[in-house]
């Protein structure tokens, strides 16, 4: 694992350099809402502190999403952008780390009352004001529910316990998931890690079963071990990496978040044709509800 001063001085030389990093869209999912946006909200710091532009958009409510987790409580939601009751940049929101941060609520029916001549002012509008990140991390509501912002990301993050009481309640969070976006690349984080073998064997039970009756490929992303400062992060709602940089947990973190960037960047998106992509399948997905077609799934034959 590199050390703490190896990542500092990364992160340095990439800010002097000005490196530019690929567009990376991935929503995070997981059994249990407060560990999920846990592990996400220290995930987006750490990779602002490599020195990338890291949006979050988050779709849960507090008290368990990450502007909870982050001490923030914002007023407004980009669904009230969309109409028309809030101005954008009152709803960007500066987190710890550099990271902004966007409380999105529901957007489908949002966007498919939008006509496109006014989708298309919108998103001229958004991206004049969020750019074009390195990582865009959509914290998805609990339960799987179904959601343009997430299915319009082709990379999918499941937060899971190091216990396998957990196993049922992911299985049926992948299935409904897989129905939404079938062809999503999906990658498995063990949060408080007992020991490396149990949390090796919880995620080969996983794979196993969803390869078997999903057909869905998992890849291994990683494992944060068991560590007292996870609690008290959560306690004081504040990043993990802010509260105790040098804790086995933090330098878990900064690793995962090292290990990212080599993901790739296989769709060629930016984030311009990510929120066209996120429009289109919420309005996809709005109106095959609107007519009764309530299996109608996501995927990149839309947008």
């Amino acid at each position: 694992m590199p050390s703490a001063e190896t990542l500092d001085q990364a992160t340095g030389l990439r800010r002097l350099l000005g490196r530019q990093a690929p567009f990376h869209a991935c929503a995070v999912f997981g059994p249990d809402p407060a560990l999920q946006a846990m592990a996400l909200a220290s995930l987006a710091y750490a990779l602002a502190r490599r020195g990338e532009a890291v949006l979050v958009l988050d779709e849960a409510e507090s008290p368990h999403n990450v502007a909870t987790q982050y001490g923030l409580a914002p007023r407004q939601r980009l669904a009230d952008v969309l109409r028309g009751r809030a101005a954008l940049d009152r709803v960007v929101v500066e987190a710890p780390g550099d990271v902004r941060l966007i409380l999105t609520g529901p957007l489908a029916a949002e966007f498919n009352q939008m006509t496109d001549a006014a989708w298309d002012r919108r998103l001229d509008e958004l991206i004049g004001v969020v750019g074009n990140p390195g990582w865009l991390l959509v914290n998805t509501r609990p339960g799987g529910v179904a959601s343009p912002l997430a299915a319009a990301c082709a990379d999918r993050l499941l937060v899971l316990a190091d216990s396998k009481a957990v196993l049922t309640d992911a299985y049926a969070l992948l299935k409904a998931a897989h129905q939404d976006r079938p062809d999503g690349r999906w990658r498995v984080l063990v949060m408080n890690r007992q020991s490396q073998g149990e949390s090796d064997s919880l995620f080969a039970n996983l794979a196993g079963t969803a390869q078997r009756f999903l057909g869905m490929r998992l890849e291994w992303f990683g494992s944060v071990p068991k560590d007292e400062k996870l609690a008290q992060s959560m306690r004081l709602m504040r990043p993990l990496l802010e509260v105790a940089p040098e804790c086995p947990g933090s330098l878990a973190f900064k690793a995962l978040a090292e290990a990212a960037g080599a993901w790739g960047d296989s769709d060629g998106m930016d984030a311009q044709a990510y929120w066209q992509r996120a429009y289109l399948l919420g309005r996809v997905a709005e109106q095959a509800a609107g007519v009764g077609l309530r299996n109608a799934r996501f995927d990149r034959r839309h947008g």
